[in-house]
């Protein structure tokens, strides 16, 4: 049975700030994950106002990250922000693959599973996450 209206007890809030929100806002506004809470607003349209407001708050939140000052020394608060910066840049398999060093093949694997998006049979991956991935890996 589907709902249709919000649920009885509903706790509101969540303090997301960071690379955290900016990950967050990454994610949702990735192609296959915008496609799947869309639909799910479709079918309960009482998620809308809160999806939109998530949606505002953390594009909020992922460009104050972004607008943080860079530490000169080249540091991991450097790396993080020059990931966050690129984030609206696309990159090919291959560009990502030589900043990984992984292979095409990886790369495509990481793609289809959000990192990226097809267009004419080419994936395209956001800088901005395949650089977040890299740190993680490194850490």
């Amino acid at each position: 049975m589907a709902v249709t209206d919000p649920p009885s007890r509903y706790v509101e809030g969540a303090l997301v700030t960071g690379f955290a929100a900016y990950a967050l806002h990454a994610l949702m506004v990735s192609p296959r994950v915008a496609e799947q809470l869309d639909r799910m607003a479709q079918a309960q349209p009482w998620i809308r106002p809160e999806l939109d407001a998530a949606r505002r708050a953390l594009r909020r939140a992922a460009a104050e990250y972004e607008a943080l000052p860079v530490a000169v020394d080249g540091s991991a608060a450097e790396q993080l922000a020059e990931a966050a910066a690129s984030s609206v840049h696309e990159i090919d398999t291959a560009q990502a693959a030589a900043l990984l060093g992984l292979s095409e093949r990886r790369i495509r694997q990481l793609a289809a599973e959000g990192m990226g998006r097809q267009v004419g049979g080419r994936w395209l991956l956001d800088r901005g996450l395949v650089l977040a991935y890299g740190h993680r890996r490194s850490a």
